[in-house]
């Protein structure tokens, strides 16, 4: 399988909510209120995205023309949206996006830092890459870790 890490287009956003919407309905299983409520939160980052595209860092994994992955860093020190298709997961993809994010990130970013509100099951993923324990000001769900990477 070859990879490539490429900005995301604008004509991207279709297929990049098919993504996102299937990475958390197969990973959300419990609860539809929550995984409404995710869909609402990526959505909004992709308008966020579309509207700010100079202020930001936006990157697709694409394997054979098709998205199989996304990271969206606003501001280069917010990541608000790391998804990897579910088929493959546990093969690089995720680590290869957060990688080249980070690059672009290091000049870019005025809090010299990137930071992320883990979800329990990434917590383990973001250690490996080098997160660190933050602190937050704002009310997190059970089980989620702030966390940040210095740049």
């Amino acid at each position: 399988m070859e990879i490539q890490i490429v900005p995301v287009a604008f004509e991207d956003k279709t297929e990049l909510l098919d993504l996102m919407t299937r990475v958390i309905c197969s990973s959300v299983t419990q609860e539809v209120d929550l995984q409404n409520s995710y869909i609402e939160n990526v959505t909004k980052n992709l308008e966020w995205w579309a509207a700010n595209p100079e202020l930001s860092c936006h990157l697709k994994a694409v394997n054979d023309e098709t998205i199989i992955g996304v990271i969206l860093i606003k501001k280069f020190w917010n990541l608000c949206s790391l998804f990897v298709a579910p088929e493959c997961h546990r093969q690089g993809i995720g680590r290869a996006l957060m990688m080249a994010a980070i690059d672009d990130c290091r000049a870019k970013s005025d809090k010299r830092a990137i930071h992320l509100n883990a979800a329990p099951d990434a917590i383990a993923f973001y250690r490996a890459l080098g997160f660190i324990p933050s602190e937050s000001k704002q009310p997190l769900p059970a089980g989620v870790e702030p966390m940040k990477f210095i740049l």
